[in-house]
């Protein structure tokens, strides 16, 4: 028998064995690992929450039917995550949660009757990525109508007394399909009524939205029409603005109204600045449009790290006190919301005024229209760039304050998420168009809000998006744009 066949046998008879220990060991691996128990996942009771990329929030303020804070109440969340946590003296509350997906609220029932509340429970919905669904705001002291939760009622079909025992089954019988029929007929109905709010509340966070973002969009048109750059570093300065109106009213405990003109104050010297020291000498030195989009692109980058290294990468509220909210028909708002809009409204409006009223805004559209002709009519067209760059950057600051209010907080990165939406929504409109940035940020702002009823929300963006291709394949220049010749 030779070496070469020895070794062979001995290799097949070590083989089996080692398979064999092998197989073993892998199973008793997978039987630990499947009877090891999966551990509980907790929510955090904080004192106050912030949203980040990696917690949403869900806070409230415990309040009577008087507005008088109750404390002591022990509150409980269920749902992706679960903790308790009790009111302080203010009646305030707060959970770091880290999982998506639907929460319930719940204090104890009797404390809800003792004190008028209009429930005992509550559900919000936390979306980490989405602006709107970062944090859930939970208000117990609302009339039972407007909440959310389910009703019983007795029992209306008794069985008959005296009779035969065969009218008897009948009448139970017919009273018990009634009763099916009637609860059909309530959860259709109630079915209808949910579609219904939501549909109203949806369109009315779109205008508010749309609104908002035509403030920053109204601005990156007027540049875009008078010096033919898209600038990409334009969401920055909403996020400047927002971060100033945080630095004023959290670290300088200014006043809100004061940190808001604070804020656009800033923007408007980061606006004068940046057309002093960056856009004037590349205009004079004859640096293209394209050339140009690109510096704006590197310094979008630049201000976004510097944003992140000065102010950390959470989410830092404008405001802490929760603001109470109030019905209006089928909508649920508060009174900051409704200043916002209409400060916004009145900002828009000015602009208007300014651009078809004034002689500084009517040369302000002829530059858009054709720069070589107004300088040769005697137009400053330098001075107007350097007016329309301030103006353009105040309101975008503007817009960072009054969206860091109305999304409850602003980040390093807000601008730069917005930066797409504004740019669809001045395509849309038209290039160069004041107005018809206004019109294409409204289209925006509803549809993308109005779209999160049939498709998920983290979509809404790509429906916006959608109509704008549609649109544009319809008619390129835009809704309010002017057709012009190529070639």
């Amino acid at each position: 028998m030779t070496a070469a066949t020895i070794r062979c046998r001995r290799h097949r008879s070590v083989l089996p064995p080692l398979t064999a220990l092998a197989a073993a060991l892998i199973a008793i691996l997978m039987t630990l690992t499947i009877s090891q128990p999966t551990p509980a996942i907790a929510a955090e009771s904080v004192a106050t929450c912030n949203p980040t990329a990696q917690n949403g929030c869900v806070n409230g303020i415990l309040q009577d039917a008087s507005k008088k804070p109750i404390a002591g109440v022990t509150v409980t969340l269920s749902g992706a995550e679960s903790a308790t946590t009790q009111t302080d003296a203010n009646g305030k509350w707060a959970f770091s949660v880290t999982a998506d997906g639907t929460y319930t609220v719940t204090i104890d029932e009797s404390v809800a009757k003792a004190h008028g509340l209009g429930t005992n429970t509550a559900d919000v919905e936390i979306v980490k990525n989405s602006f709107d669904k970062q944090r859930g705001v939970v208000r117990f002291d609302q009339s039972a109508g407007s909440a959310g939760g389910s009703s019983t009622g007795g029992d209306s079909g008794t069985s008959g007394t005296n009779g035969s025992s065969g009218s008897s089954k009948s009448g139970s019988a017919g009273a018990s399909s009634a009763n099916d029929t009637a609860d059909a007929a309530g959860a259709l109905s109630a079915t209808l009524a949910n579609i219904g709010a939501r549909f109203w509340q949806q369109l009315y966070s779109g205008v508010i939205f749309g609104l908002m973002l035509g403030l920053m969009s109204v601005g990156m048109n007027l540049v875009y029409g008078t010096t033919r750059l898209s600038s990409f570093s334009h969401g920055e300065q909403v996020t400047l603005g927002g971060l100033m109106a945080y630095v004023g009213t959290q670290l300088l405990h200014w006043p809100l109204v004061i940190s808001a003109v604070f804020a656009v104050a800033v923007g408007a010297l980061t606006g004068w600045i940046q057309n002093e020291l960056v856009w004037a000498p590349l205009r004079r030195k004859h640096v293209g449009p394209m050339q140009q989009m690109i510096v704006t692109i590197g310094l979008s980058m630049a201000l976004q790290y510097l944003f992140q290294f000065f102010f950390g990468g959470d989410i830092k509220g404008i405001t802490k006190s929760v603001p109470d909210s109030f019905a209006l028909g089928p909508i649920t708002t508060d009174a900051p919301t409704l200043i916002s809009a209409g400060l916004a409204i009145v900002v828009i409006i000015g602009i208007t005024l300014f651009l078809y009223k004034t002689r500084l805004g009517r040369a302000t559209r002829a530059v858009s229209d054709n720069a070589a002709l107004a300088a040769a009519s005697g137009i400053n067209v330098e001075q107007v760039v350097r007016i329309v760059w301030i103006l353009s950057c105040a309101m975008a600051a503007l817009s960072g304050v009054l969206l860091g209010i109305y999304l409850n907080g602003i980040s390093w990165n807000t601008g730069a998420t917005l930066l797409l939406l504004m740019f669809a929504a001045v395509t849309l409109g038209g290039l160069g168009t004041a107005n018809g940035a206004l019109v294409g940020s409204l289209v925006i702002g509803i549809v993308a809000d109005m779209s999160s009823l049939i498709i998920p929300n983290d979509m809404r963006y790509a429906s916006a998006l959608a109509i704008l291709i549609i649109v544009l394949l319809v008619r390129p220049q835009g809704i309010f744009g002017k057709a012009q010749r190529v070639g």
